[in-house]
């Protein structure tokens, strides 16, 4: 029920005169005004009321977003036999036609009982039926399979379009190893049937999942920009990229060398294990070398380490201690040799109280470290940084 009809309130003299308000939205009202009208079940016509707007000081009440409208008529009929209708019409024709080909508006009902199954050739068949509402079309339908993985948009979706038939085979080869996919599918009058039309809605989504695929890179395409770039993608498992790096190997002619290309992109897959990666192949004559190879394979990697910056030399033998006469003690061992005399060694000592290593002491020398260059015995090691007895 409208505004104006909601809020329509209609009361007579019972003599001659006949008053109603009634309101409506101001907005409503800048774009086309209502005219009320009264009819009586002697006469049988519609007679335009007189209306009046009503002020803010007429309402006593601050202004709203309603138009508020007070309106009168005369008229001569009155009893228990009379009834008064009132209605409203707007102040403009607002009306639209159309003349309906019923053969040439059709919008079949979605498909229905889609469904999936795997075949023994790894395939995935696709079936389902013509809705009970649409079966009256028969043949006269064509439909739209449309699927894709599960974190993949529509608008990145895989569509078939398929006449004449109820089912359709989903190649394992098209299909991306270990992940979910998700299927729909809709009808619409085919073009040759005589009828036309638009899509019906599209039918309830079906899911499954393919068999895994290994380790290996996968769902390996590229894509030409048309002008003078090579778009590859594939995908792996992300915890493999942790130890190998994987990399894109293109030949733009069987004859020429392999390049490989740079740099690599990564990006995360929502909700799988694996990561997608890319790489950019410039294209210098598309015209003359349309035809390209690429490959996907791990990268080795290698590290150069300089044996001469890099030296651990073995741990010196036959350490002993011998104290002197001096109450001093000196610490003797046996270096490593290395291949080449010209090559100096350098001594770290440490010492501590027995058992107690590693142990801070409120003294400092405890555990202090003390560096000999080029000895092969200690002769400082005084008195006064060992605790007598110990």
């Amino acid at each position: 029920e409208s505004i104006p009809m909601k809020s329509l309130n209609c009361y007579n003299d019972y003599k001659s005169q006949v008053t109603c308000t009634w309101m409506e939205l101001s907005e409503a009202h800048d774009l086309v005004g209502m005219v009320l009208y009264q009819r009586d079940n002697i006469i049988m016509e519609n007679k335009d009321m007189f209306c009046k707007r009503q002020t803010e000081n007429d309402l006593h009440e601050a202004p709203d977003m309603y138009v508020h409208w007070v309106c009168r008529n005369t008229t001569e009929y009155f009893g228990i036999a009379v009834d008064y209708n009132f209605g409203f019409r707007p102040n403009k024709v607002l009306q639209a036609e159309l003349d309906v080909d019923l053969f040439q508006n059709v919008q079949p009902l979605p498909p229905q009982n889609l469904s999936v199954s795997l075949m023994t050739s790894g395939d995935f068949l696709l079936t389902w039926r013509t809705a009970s509402g649409s079966q009256g079309l028969g043949d006269a339908l064509e439909f739209e399979v449309t699927y894709k993985r599960e974190w993949e948009s529509w608008e990145e979706a895989a569509s078939l379009l398929l006449s004449s038939t109820t089912h359709c085979s989903l190649s394992h080869e098209d299909l991306v190893p270990g992940s979910s996919y998700i299927a729909r599918v809709r009808a619409r009058p085919g073009q040759a049937s005589g009828f036309s039309g638009q899509y019906s809605e599209w039918s309830t989504e079906v899911s499954w999942k393919t068999p895994g695929g290994g380790l290996q890179p996968r769902n390996l395409r590229c894509l030409f920009d048309g002008g003078d770039r090579l778009t590859c993608s594939w995908e792996v498992e992300k915890v493999i990229t942790t130890s190998v790096l994987f990399s894109l190997f293109f030949r733009a002619t069987p004859a020429s060398e392999e390049e490989e290309c740079s740099p690599v992109h990564e990006k995360t897959l929502p909700h799988t294990p694996y990561v997608v990666q890319s790489c950019e192949i410039p294209v210098s004559n598309s015209s003359s070398q349309s035809l390209y190879h690429v490959s996907v394979r791990a990268k080795m990697e290698e590290k150069v380490v300089e044996t001469y910056k890099n030296i651990q030399v073995l741990p010196p033998a036959n350490v002993s201690v011998t104290a002197t006469d001096n109450q001093e003690y000196e610490l003797w061992w046996i270096k490593h040799k290395l291949n080449y005399g010209f090559i100096k060694q350098r001594y770290q000592v440490k010492y501590w109280e027995n058992n107690r290593y590693n142990k801070k002491r409120s003294y400092s020398m405890v555990h202090a470290s003390m560096l000999l260059r080029n000895r092969s015995a200690c002769t400082d090691c005084r008195q006064k940084h060992l605790i007598p007895g110990v």
